[in-house]
This record gives structure tokens, C-alpha cells and sequence, in this order.
């Protein structure tokens, strides 16, 4: 075991996980974990390869007005995002990216299942998901919710129907969000003490 220095805050709920909506000022998180997404994740998640620029771009308008997204975080670090796209129009978009080392750990259903209890809260009725016919790993997540699937030249298109928020699914994401507030809680009173005993947090074992 050895000590290293990190440039990246040790969370206090090392090897924990949470999910919560992202705000402007997570922008640059965003775009992190979308320029650390490995070739065939970008392929899965924008359809065709793209490079680190149009990445760096497409994160830049990705937290709008329009827009409502959702991000699962591992040991403090965005690796998933969930994003429901022109949430104004007929038929809203989402879309979902997760880093290749939390593939097939259940993270992507939990993503899923958020932004489904964000879309019925938000009076969403319905909204599409667009992925190739190779993401055989979404379409399962998507046909638990119900979804229609359909198929047309390589692409799947899965329309979900849901109705209006309830006690339920109000209370899932009012627990998600009272979560990640009580861990953003206890990461700044812990910096907080260790500053005051001259504790550097920044060196952590690994």
C-alpha cells in the first residue's frame, strides 16, 4: 500500500454511490465524465464515434433550460449521467452514458428509474430513447418500464407512457436529493475540522 498525493478531494463516502440532479455548476464534471467515456460508450451513447471536441461542446449546452439531467456519483466522481433532453416539446429525449468500469453493476437501471420518477414529477407523460440496435443492455432496461420498442435501420426507438408523478415517485426523488445533500453536508464539515487540526485531505491511500 502506498501514499499518493491526488489532485481530487477524497469523498467521506469513499466506495459509496449517489444519484441527483446536476446543475450548471456541474458542468465541468459533465464534461469530464463524457471525455472519459472509452470509444465504444461514446459510440453506444451519441450513435457514431465522436471525438473530445464535439464532446467538450456538447457539454457546454447540456445543462439548459430545456434539459433536466441526472448523475450517478462513485467515491464523489460523476460517472453516469441520465439526460432528458427538450423537456418543453411534444416528445422529450433522453439519453443515458455510463463509464466503462461501472457497466453491468446495475447503475444504468438506477439512472432509468430516476429519470422516469423526474419525468412523471415534471407532468411528462411520455418521452422517447433512442439507441442502437447493439445496446441490448438498455432495451432490457427500457422494456422493464414498459416501453414500445421500435426497430428501424439499426436504431431502436423505446416510447414510454407514464403517468403523473405520485406519493411514490415524489418521495424517490425527494430522497435522492435529501442524500446527496446530507453527503455534500459531510464533506464540507470534514474538510472544515481537518482544516482546523492542519489536515491535508488531498493525500489519501490507495
Amino acid at each position: 500500500m502506498s501514499l499518493t498525493h491526488s489532485s481530487d478531494r477524497s469523498a467521506p463516502w469513499e466506495n459509496r454511490s449517489h444519484i441527483r440532479r446536476l446543475r450548471r455548476s456541474d458542468r465541468a464534471d459533465f464534461a469530464a465524465h463524457l471525455l472519459r467515456l472509452d470509444a465504444e460508450s461514446r459510440r453506444m451513447r451519441f450513435g457514431s464515434a465522436v471525438g473530445d471536441a464535439v464532446l467538450a461542446r456538447y457539454a457546454e449546452g447540456a445543462l439548459g433550460d430545456d434539459s433536466v439531467l441526472k448523475g450517478v456519483f462513485m467515491d464523489g466522481t460523476l460517472r453516469g449521467a441520465a439526460e432528458l433532453r427538450a423537456i418543453r416539446s411534444p416528445l422529450p429525449e433522453a439519453a443515458f452514458s455510463l463509464e466503462q468500469p461501472w457497466q453491468g453493476q446495475g447503475h444504468g437501471a438506477r439512472l432509468f428509474a430516476s429519470l422516469v420518477d423526474t419525468a412523471r414529477n415534471s407532468g411528462l407523460r411520455r418521452f422517447t430513447l433512442q439507441c442502437l440496435s447493439g445496446n441490448v443492455a438498455m432495451q432490457k432496461i427500457a422494456r422493464r418500464h414498459q416501453a414500445q420498442l421500435h426497430f428501424e435501420d439499426g436504431e431502436v426507438t423505446a416510447e414510454l407512457r407514464h403517468p403523473g408523478g405520485d406519493m411514490a415517485s415524489l418521495t424517490r426523488e425527494a430522497a435522492e436529493e435529501r442524500f446527496a445533500q446530507s453527503l455534500a453536508a459531510a464533506d464540507r464539515a470534514l474538510y472544515r475540522l481537518a482544516t482546523e487540526v492542519g489536515v491535508d485531505l488531498r493525500l489519501r491511500r490507495v
